[in-house]
Parts: C-alpha cells; sequence; structure tokens
C-alpha cells in the first residue's frame, strides 16, 4: 500500500511541474491529469494556508514513529488509537523491552554518532574480543566503512579466521560479558542464535564513559560467508537493492550468506536456495555477477 502511495504521489509531483501556469485553487489542481478531488484539496489546503494539517498532527506524534524497536506498522496503529507522546503509550501499551528503553534513552538515541567515537568504541570491542580468542575477526561496517563522518549506529561483524571460521556461541557470550564488566556494554536489546549456521545477532546499547547511549549491533557469521555479509552490511540501501536485482535478473539470489544459482522462485520467494556459487570474497561475488570489481 505505501509502494503505491508513493508511485502515486511521485506522479503526482510530476504532473505539477509540468504546469506552466500558477495553481490557485482547488478548480487549477483539478483540471491537473493524475489528480483526484482529495489531492486537489490538499493542494488547495496549502495554496491557501501554506501548510496541511495533517501533516501537523502527523509531525506531533513524530517521536511515537522514531522509537527504537517500534516498526512502522506498530507505530501507525499506535497513531489510529490516539497515541502522540511517550504518556499516551506508556499508559496504554504493553511495551517489550527494547521499546522501554528506547523510550528512556530516545534522546540519545536520536544524536548521530561521530567517527572518531566509533573507532574508539570498535577497537575496545576489539580488544575484548582478543581476550576471548586472538583469532576473533571484528570489522566495523554500515556508514563506517563507507566513510561517512558520522554514523546512526554501530555495526561491527565478528568471525574468526581459523579452522572452520565459526566462533562458539559461548565464546560470543564471554565477550558480551567482558564488554558489560568493561562498562561498555549497557543494555542487552536482542539476541537471535541459529546453531546449525553458527550465525547470531545482537542488538545493544553502548556509552564510553561521559558519553551518550548508542545502539550497538554484532553480526556474528561463519568466516567463509564473509564476503556475503560484507556487502549485505556494508549497504548503503540502494546498492544492496540494485545488487540483489542484478542477481535476480541473472536468475540468481544474493544475500548476507552468499550468491547462489539455479534458483526456484515462487510467488514472491525462493521456493529452493539453489546452488552456493560464491559467498567468501566480495570479488569472487562480483566476478559471479559480471562486475568489474576495483
Amino acid at each position: 500500500m505505501d509502494e503505491w502511495r508513493t508511485l502515486s504521489y511521485r506522479k503526482v509531483i510530476s504532473a505539477i511541474k509540468k504546469q506552466k501556469e500558477p495553481i490557485t485553487s482547488y478548480e487549477d489542481a483539478i483540471k491537473i491529469p493524475d489528480i483526484g478531488h482529495r489531492t486537489a484539496e490538499k493542494i488547495a489546503e496549502i495554496v491557501k494556508t501554506g501548510n496541511l494539517k495533517r501533516l501537523q498532527h502527523i509531525s506531533e506524534g513524530e517521536e511515537v514513529i522514531k522509537k527504537f524497536g517500534v516498526g512502522a506498522t506498530t507505530a501507525m496503529k499506535w497513531y489510529a488509537k490516539g497515541y502522540r507522546t511517550f504518556d499516551d503509550i506508556l499508559k496504554n501499551v504493553e511495551l517489550t523491552h527494547a521499546q522501554r528503553i528506547g523510550i528512556e534513552y530516545f534522546d540519545d538515541l536520536q544524536e548521530k554518532i561521530p567517527r572518531d567515537e566509533v573507532l574508539e568504541i570498535s577497537e575496545r570491542v576489539k580488544e575484548a574480543a582478543c581476550k576471548v580468542d586472538p583469532d576473533l575477526l571484528c570489522i566495523t561496517v554500515g556508514s563506517y566503512i563507507r566513510g561517512q563522518p558520522t554514523c546512526g549506529d554501530i555495526d561491527i561483524l565478528i568471525t574468526k579466521n581459523d579452522g572452520d571460521g565459526k566462533i562458539n556461541y559461548d565464546d560470543f557470550s564471554k565477550l558480551l560479558h567482558i564488554l558489560h564488566e568493561q562498562g561498555l556494554l549497557t543494555h542487552d536489546l536482542i539476541k537471535h542464535h541459529v546453531e546449525e549456521k553458527a550465525s547470531s545477532k545482537y542488538y545493544g546499547l553502548c556509552r564510553l564513559p561521559g558519553g551518550k547511549h548508542h545502539q550497538i549491533d554484532f553480526f556474528i557469521i561463519p568466516f567463509n560467508e564473509l564476503g556475503a555479509a560484507l556487502l549485505a552490511y556494508t549497504g548503503n540501501d540502494i546498492f544492496n537493492r540494485s545488487i540483489r536485482l542484478l542477481a535476480k535478473k541473472k536468475k540468481m539470489n544474493l544475500n548476507q550468506h552468499g550468491l547462489y544459482k539455479n534458483v526456484s522462485r515462487g510467488p514472491g520467494k525462493s521456493k529452493s536456495e539453489g546452488v552456493l556459487i560464491a559467498q567468501r570474497t566480495e570479488k569472487e561475488i562480483f566476478d559471479a555477477l559480471g562486475i568489474p570489481w576495483r
């Protein structure tokens, strides 16, 4: 539904841009192709008042929608029920652990993280990982690896460059324990472990002494999946969607675990994962897709 609405508004914007005369009323707006009654009313309101009342209401409820642990669907359900503030939610909704923490540290979590602070936190994680096992490899990805001056959160891939390249879950638990003891990790939000894939996800909050709380995410992966994981977690979103679409056009499937061929697809999803052809390095995935590696 949101995708169709977005497409519809893009058509409206395109139609408005083509107009050679100013739009000053509902009558002017309704004459434009691709603009219906309700859209024409909104245009007329903006022309007359310089604003749109509905957007003001949404803005007032914006702090609800920004919350960690709240997806767009949940946020809109709350909005539809008339909840506009944190107090509204606390009084009427049974929140998850992650949502309560998101509200408690709302102001901190809206702050961008300076690059040097991301580096310091990453180095502390690496030092703690080395205490658990010197073969553990920690790579900070996301907007940091893309060279951005600030980051919204801190994403770290953790793998093991030794043996089968799989991290024992007990070792990961030891790492989390050390980081909690050091005071770097302050809150656990979500832990998810898949034994057969030797992979884990962890979402939590971290903080340097005297600093603000930031979201930190760990992704535990087998070493042989490192190339695919680097592609997936480096981003950005546009790049990820583009390269996965290219794989799909070549009758392949690319995800954070690897690149697969001979994929059998059903309506909207794969019926068969297919045959693994590349995953260990980014270059071998690019080569398999026919993309020049630089």
